[in-house]
């Protein structure tokens, strides 16, 4: 999908595009900076590197409600409108996109805006001192701060957008077009089907070899060579991007061209962790690389990805859904005693590196539960969210009802915050609305997984012999190239023939931990 080289009849158009060439150099700027504030930034810079990024954030607000783009886009509808076939699809949704950024910032004053981008980077570093203190009295200082300032955010969001709810209005922002009353009946009925798969799980699997323990040391240096060589052979472009550590909870980010992947510093005892995390956000990183680029299309708002659920969506596929697969390991298993310089390691077999990523057991930490307890994870959280944006919860109120969620559904109980709310990163920059992607994105990966399977016939062979590419190209091809060109549930429906429906979560879960 690129747009076409002949210049457009609106000159309207034309001045709207060199405006939203601009305001991405300014987007791409504040993400590299705010990627370099998680890694290599000095100390001593935080303060001033907060004010840089806010006012970025600030200036870019100001470019996109100027009242000479609200000009030309009243004039460039109104060609639209008379003169539809002078529009290609690109360029026509090209528009479709302007004005829905336009209209999601024309409703909110600088101040806020720059408040929301000094939370986003400031929350980080807040959690980060959080979890390093078990400090919760300073975590509910700063979540209070956020929860007022997102909720003034949702009654604007939720009055513009004509949402139910407030908590709805801020799911538009992650999942675009998903309303709350389909959220509740896809989650009720995840819940269910899987409240009934769980013990049938935990009980097949006593049957099970038992499983080794990692006892090893793994070289840090040798996991981030072996992380950057899985991203290689999935296709990831290190001239356009990078793989980094950082004390903070990872994150991706950048442009097509210059690509910032962030993971949690390596456990020497543990590789799987690292490796799992690079996965994950390779998967953005492929993601992001793969869209729209040439002419300067990436600049333009149709050359984005479709947001947090599709985005989600490449992320679990390649870490979760592939990087779970018996034949992933049956690759993976041969090169690791090499790496780490061990001799018949029990606990580095493909059949036991297999039987422990596909453990099936209740967890506190959310990012180290298995693939069928993690949803347990996502309800929680998504509950808390509705409760507290609505007004229906405090902050203060969190810690309680967690725990006892947690002991009723799982069976487990955290000793302390940082075993439970304090875990996530996601409250701490802001960002309400935005679990709830998680499980839309492991419903799309499960449902374009499924396709992909009809469409590769020997997939599973070639994630045997490590030929990872097939797949980013498949990726590339049916999602990545496309942009924003349509909504993500209906370029889902096109790619395979189904709407959204959590149905390929459920017969993917239970194939894979029943079926054999």
């Amino acid at each position: 999908m690129t747009p076409s080289k002949k210049p457009h009849p609106c000159q309207a158009y034309c001045s709207l595009k060199k405006r939203n060439r601009n305001i991405g150099r300014l987007s791409a700027i504040a993400e590299i900076i705010s990627r370099d504030f998680l890694t290599t930034m000095p100390e001593g810079a935080y303060e001033n590197r907060l004010d840089q990024i806010s006012y970025l954030h600030r200036r870019i607000h100001d470019d996109i409600v100027c009242p000479d783009s609200q000009a030309w886009l009243e004039e460039a509808q109104e060609h639209l409108a008379t003169h539809p076939g002078l529009w290609d699809e690109w360029d026509t949704a090209n528009l479709i996109e302007t004005v829905k950024r336009y209209k999601n910032h024309a409703i909110l004053d600088p101040d806020m805006l720059e408040e929301s981008a000094r939370i986003a980077n400031e929350g980080r570093r807040v959690h980060s001192l959080c979890l390093k203190n078990n400090d919760w009295e300073m975590a509910q200082a700063h979540l209070e701060r956020v929860a007022v300032h997102v909720r003034k955010l949702a009654k604007l969001k939720a009055k513009s957008r004509n949402s139910a709810t407030l908590y709805e209005a801020l799911i538009q922002d992650y999942s675009p077009g998903v309303s709350l009353e389909k959220l509740w009946k896809w989650f009720n009925h995840i819940d269910t089907e899987l409240r009934i798969l769980l013990p049938q799980v935990i009980e097949r699997q006593k049957m099970r070899t038992p499983i080794v323990s990692l006892a090893g040391r793994y070289d840090p240096e040798a996991q981030m060579w072996l992380n950057r060589s899985l991203l290689e052979l999935f296709g990831f472009d290190f001239d356009r991007g990078g793989l980094y550590e950082t004390e903070h909870s990872p994150v991706e980010g950048g442009t097509p061209d210059d690509t910032r992947l962030v993971i949690k510093n390596v456990d020497p005892r543990d590789f799987m962790n690292s490796m799992k995390s690079a996965l994950h956000e390779g998967g953005h990183g492929l993601y992001i690389q793969g869209l729209p680029r040439k002419g300067g299309s990436g600049y333009q708002p149709v050359s984005h990805d479709l947001g947090t659920t599709m985005h989600e969506s490449q992320a679990l596929l390649v870490e979760m859904v592939i990087g779970r697969t018996p034949e992933f390991f049956e690759f993976l298993a041969p090169r690791l005693e090499g790496l780490f310089h061990t001799v018949r390691d029990p606990s580095l077999t493909a059949g036991n590196l297999h039987r422990r990523k596909t453990l099936v057991k209740p967890t506190l930490d959310r990012k180290g539960a298995d693939e069928l307890t993690y949803f347990f994870h996502i309800f929680l959280r998504f509950k808390i969210e509705c409760d507290l944006i609505e007004g229906k919860m405090e902050v203060a109120d969190i810690p309680a009802f967690w725990t006892e969620w947690m002991h009723d559904h799982l069976g487990v109980m955290p000793q302390n915050h940082t075993e439970g709310v304090m875990q996530d990163v996601h409250w701490f920059v802001g960002k309400f609305g935005y679990f709830q992607a998680y499980t839309l994105g492991h419903m799309v990966a499960a449902q374009l997984f499924d396709t992909m399977q009809q469409d590769i016939p020997d997939l599973y062979s070639r994630i045997r012999n490590g030929d990872f590419k097939p797949i980013t190209k498949w990726l590339n091809r049916h999602i990545h190239s496309k942009g924003s060109i349509q909504p993500w549930d209906e370029l889902l429906k096109d790619v395979t023939g189904s709407e959204p429906s959590p149905d390929f979560l459920i017969s993917h879960i239970e194939n894979r931990y029943l079926g054999g």
